[in-house]
């Protein structure tokens, strides 16, 4: 890298740069019908970002602005962002780094063009498997009985939910273009990413809300998040070229 002033990249879309609003400092660099969204950053703010603690403030700050500028492409055009951190020394690398992904950029950007991303999570609770009922006036035979009908109705109720569960991942992925699965923590049941066309979001939403109400019965909640740009759907790893 040079010892200037780098060029941070946010994001791949059309090379048309008078249907982008994206303020005065971002600024779109062309090759041929691509562009790469780029802006000019001090060499000091991006040296030490591999080193930098996930709760650090400033890597957060570096962060909401990359999203931002994504967000402000994605209102007027198809996006492909970039992974957060690349940085270019200089305009050549921005059109190297153009070039060298370009037949892959195109199509991708194809892809997903209207389409948004949209995130659906379901988490289940379960009641303590180790609460035990009530044991007064019982027996210890009764009391085992209604232990084990109580174990028996948790086992039910989890089969029950999990079932609902893919159901509607499945009615979902029918719905969407794509789907990428994420990382469930203890307690979530279904996390997945879907590309939906704009077209169809109305129908996929309502698909949610029907199996909303019978996850909601069976102690389960319905979380979605969205619209985001297709972060989850451009695979597009052009990283090496800005080495150039």
């Amino acid at each position: 890298m040079s010892t200037g002033n780098w060029l941070c990249a946010y994001a791949i879309t059309r090379n048309r740069p008078s249907t982008l609003d994206i303020g005065s400092a971002p600024r779109l660099i062309g090759y041929r019908d691509l562009g790469v969204v780029v802006s000019e950053v001090a060499p000091a703010r991006f040296d030490r970002i591999d080193t930098l603690d996930p709760v650090d403030g400033t890597l957060a700050e570096l962060a909401r602005e990359h999203d931002a500028v994504v967000r402000a492409v994605f209102r007027s055009e198809p996006v492909l962002p970039l992974r957060f951190g690349t940085v270019l020394d200089g305009e050549d690398a921005a059109r190297r780094l153009l070039e060298a992904g370009y037949d892959q950029a195109r199509d991708c950007l194809d892809e997903v063009a209207g389409h948004r991303e949209w995130g659906v999570r379901v988490r289940h609770t379960e009641p303590a498997a180790t609460t035990r009922p009530d044991a007064a006036g019982l027996t210890g035979t009764q009391y085992l009985v209604r232990r084990r009908e109580r174990l028996k109705a948790i086992q039910r109720a989890r089969e029950d939910v999990t079932g609902a569960a893919g159901r509607l991942e499945q009615s979902l992925r029918r719905l969407a273009t794509g789907s990428v699965g994420r990382a469930r923590p203890h307690g979530v049941l279904m996390n997945t990413a879907y590309l939906v066309e704009t077209g169809r979001e109305a129908v996929f939403h309502a698909e949610v809300e029907w199996f909303a109400r019978e996850l909601g019965e069976a102690g389960a909640t319905v979380e979605t998040s969205g619209p985001w740009p297709p972060y989850s759907f451009t695979d597009v790893e052009l990283g090496a070229a800005a080495d150039g």
